[in-house]
């Protein structure tokens, strides 16, 4: 099962099953917290909301927030050989290999999956990490590190953000570090049960890859499988002589080469405007933009970029207005093939298109509501906003504007000024420079 907390419609915080790019809606005010402090347990819910949700929204323009927006507690391990090596100059205290070792984190600090992230002042070392965590499902002591992962609800993309400068001046102290890992943690996008990891079990992890990319560029990772210490032996480790709670965070730590720390003199810390994504197989990503402190995105309610392409307007017009095409041009990495429609699109016209987000398939129906031959083609999503191409004849071709117009949408202004609205902008400036190279190789 995959589990999301989002916000509904109506304001409201609540959890839901994700099946076919659907999320089944459990009860308003009901999160994922709540479910595991209740002892139903998530089958039970899923059942629920399998049966009798209370309301179905799709994925694909859902408000996902933090899988648990605010844990009862944050444990980060350094679980992965490779990092501690790396992150030490390629020395490893034999402290390391006695015990797992970690450090709390801050729960008022927790992002979601697509939430900016703000650069500490002061800092000129601002870091990433790629890391996995897990889930306590129920109030747990002592556990013994054979059976600890039966208390596991699920496992999520855990990014730590750290200030290496501060880190470095704080781990010269016998307390460790503070400050310098206190201000963000993202996780998400879901909460992936354990049953469907099971496959790919291997060693003391998972053969699932865990890999870095800043700008759209890979910088390192690994995979879950080269995992030293056990996540039974960490939550055994964490739960001696102390209580575990539904909701506590156990993460990983970062996997070897999963921060920039590890590249020091082959990558440059992050700055504002980078774009950092932490991805885990099988878990999804977690893809947030840097910025300075106070910035906030003033939303974008119309975005449109233009290319001049060296083609009749005609020409780019029949690429346009066939569907199956959309995934040769589609900029936005979602979408997969078209399944039903005309080969040709007019006015009134539907087409069901199948996607991928967050790992997960799901199918969008939209319809053509603006339509000039060889001028202009427009079709709305069921989000109600509109994705529109304008075609204009000058001088050494034609001038290609595309935009995504989100002043027809009732949900439009909270959907630009969101993370999704980046993502829609992203997309664009991918997709026309396909378009150009695809009409004008004649592909």
């Amino acid at each position: 099962m995959r589990w999301v907390t989002y916000r509904s419609s109506d304001g409201s915080e609540r959890c839901g099953l994700v099946q076919g790019g659907k999320i089944l809606g459990h009860t308003p005010g009901m999160t994922l917290l709540d479910v595991l402090r209740s002892g139903e347990g998530l089958e039970a819910a899923a059942a629920l909301v399998t049966s009798n949700p209370a309301e179905i929204v799709d994925l694909a323009w859902a408000d996902i927030l933090a899988p648990i927006p605010v844990p009862p507690s944050v444990r980060d391990f350094a679980a992965f050989e490779r990092h501690v090596a790396g992150a030490a100059g390629g020395t490893v205290s034999p402290v390391w290999y006695e015990e797992p070792i970690f450090h709390f984190s801050n729960p008022a600090a927790i992002r979601g999956p697509r939430d900016d992230v703000p650069v500490p002042p002061g800092t000129t070392a601002w870091d990433y990490e790629v890391e996995v965590a897990a889930v306590i499902a129920d109030d747990c002591s002592d556990l013994d590190p054979a059976t600890a992962e039966s208390h596991i609800a699920g496992y999520l993309v855990y990014c730590d953000w750290s200030a290496r400068d501060l880190s470095a001046r704080e781990m010269g102290f016998v307390f460790g570090p503070s400050k310098s890992k206190d201000s963000a943690t993202s996780l998400g996008p879901y909460l992936v049960t354990p049953d469907e990891l099971e496959p790919h079990r291997s060693g003391k992890g998972y053969t699932l890859t865990m890999d870095g990319y800043v700008n759209g560029e890979p910088y390192g990772g690994g995979t879950w499988d080269e995992i030293h210490w056990s996540f039974g032996e960490l939550l055994a480790h964490a739960s001696r002589d102390t209580t575990l709670r539904a909701g506590d965070i156990i993460a990983s730590g970062p996997v070897g080469t999963g921060c920039i720390l590890e590249l020091a003199g082959r990558r440059d810390y992050l700055t504002p405007g980078d774009t950092v994504r932490v991805e885990v197989e099988r878990l999804g990503a977690v893809e947030a933009r840097i910025v300075a402190k106070g910035d906030r995105l003033v939303p974008e309610m119309m975005i449109s970029r233009s290319v001049l392409i060296a083609a009749p307007a005609a020409a780019v017009f029949d690429v346009i207005a066939d569907p199956r095409r959309h995934g040769h041009i589609d900029g936005s990495g979602t979408v997969a093939d078209t399944i039903t429609g005309p080969a040709r699109l007019t006015l009134g016209a539907e087409f069901s298109v199948s996607m991928v987000l967050y790992d997960v398939p799901y199918e969008v129906t939209n319809t053509v509501v603006e339509y000039e031959e060889n001028r202009r083609i427009a079709w709305a999503h069921p989000g109600r906003h509109r994705w529109r191409y304008e075609l204009a004849e000058v001088e050494g071709g034609t001038l290609v504007t595309e935009t995504c117009d989100f002043t027809t949408s009732p949900w439009g202004e909270r959907v630009a000024g969101s993370a999704w609205g980046r993502r829609d902008a992203e997309a664009i400036e991918q997709t026309l420079p396909r378009l150009k190279a695809l009409i004008e190789d004649g592909a």
